[in-house]
């Protein structure tokens, strides 16, 4: 009975013939062999190799101001939405992981440290503190950075091939500030008065590279100019305030996380005490400042994308160029003119990009 079970279980084993030479019956035990271990192969694949190459990937966030990527945060919502474009969509291929400093930029080293800890990708930073903060943490994961000025501030020692673990796109944002300086005059022809406005206690480069733009713009366009500390919500009313009483003709708004946030505050104060602004994003003229003259921070931002995707594809950041931007646009508040009393030149006009009425 046991060898009859026998031989039907084993009833597909061709039986070697007694006259069968060895090599022969070698041959047939390794091709049955080698036939169960691809078919091994075939089942463990799947569950191991597939298993690592759809897990999805993690991108740290060191934010300044917000962490929303919603219709508060245009620029964020630019940056994910073209991530997804790219097939790096959120909950499936990507992790979405932000920190963020609320502009205490004191905090940014540990805040760095901790994110680098989870152990993401790629890392971004939209401001030169930040970016220097995970400059600090990592020396290793790539770094996207969309800070303002990367030579003169270290990030970076070459646009071209930039070294080290950060790439990005410059904002290029203080190379314009005379030029921000020059289109507010033709809307205040009597600037000779200018207030500075801005959070006293950020980045010490980023400040002094801005002052000495400004320093050249007074010197050019006749006029002259005073720092107003801006810490908090309570102090934008209390700034312009100032501003009106002291006869400053205009306020210059320093770009940064706080004046960021402030945005809104900062549009009805200006409005309310009537001192014409100028700032260099179009967030701030849709929030009452009279003009913004900048690169688009969405398409900025939209591009960042594009540099994580090909971090993720496996570039590596010394081989990718730190681009600067070559078009700006020019952002007009019509509304908030006609408020202050102030006529907008035809020819301002055209030049343009938005006008807001």
């Amino acid at each position: 009975m046991g060898n009859a079970n026998l031989t039907r279980m084993d009833s597909e084993t061709p039986v070697p013939e007694a006259g069968m030479r060895r090599r022969d019956l070698l041959a047939l035990l390794g091709g049955r062999l080698a036939r169960s271990g691809l078919l091994l192969a075939l089942l463990v694949a799947p569950i191991t190799g597939g298993r690592a190459a759809d897990a999805p990937k993690r991108i740290g966030f060191l934010a300044s101001s917000t962490c929303s990527v919603g219709a508060d945060n245009p620029a964020g919502a630019a940056l994910i939405g073209r991530l997804a474009v790219l097939s790096w969509v959120e909950g499936r291929t990507l992790i979405r992981d932000c920190v963020l400093t609320y502009g205490r930029f004191e905090q940014a080293p540990a805040l760095a440290a901790e994110l680098v800890a989870r152990r993401p990708d790629v890392l971004f930073g939209a401001s030169t503190p930040t970016v220097r903060a995970l400059m600090q943490a990592t020396a290793t994961i790539p770094i996207i950075s969309t800070a303002s000025d990367p030579i003169e501030s270290g990030l970076v020692k070459n646009l071209a091939r930039p070294e080290g673990n950060v790439t990005g796109i410059s904002q290029i944002s203080f190379d314009l500030v005379a030029k921000r300086v020059e289109l507010l005059k033709q809307l205040v022809p009597r600037l000779s008065r200018l207030a500075f406005v801005a959070r006293i206690g950020g980045d010490l480069v980023d400040l002094e590279r801005q002052s000495s733009e400004l320093n050249h713009a007074a010197d050019v366009l006749g006029f002259s100019w005073q720092v107003f500390s801006l810490a908090g919500a309570e102090d934008a009313d209390k700034v312009f305030a100032n501003l009106a009483a002291e006869g400053f003709d205009a306020a210059y708004i320093a770009p940064g996380p706080v004046t960021y946030q402030l945005r809104e505050q900062i549009g009805d104060a200006a409005r309310q005490y009537r001192v014409p602004t100028v700032a260099d994003q179009d967030v701030y003229a849709r929030a009452g400042a009279l003009l913004s003259y900048g690169v688009d921070v969405n398409t900025l931002f939209a591009r960042g994308a594009e540099y994580i995707d090909k971090i993720l594809r496996g570039a590596k950041p010394a081989d990718l160029p730190v681009e600067q931007p070559t078009k700006f646009r020019l952002i007009i508040n019509v509304k908030t003119a006609k408020a202050l009393g102030l006529d907008v030149p035809p020819q301002l006009q055209q030049l343009a990009d938005e006008v807001i009425e």
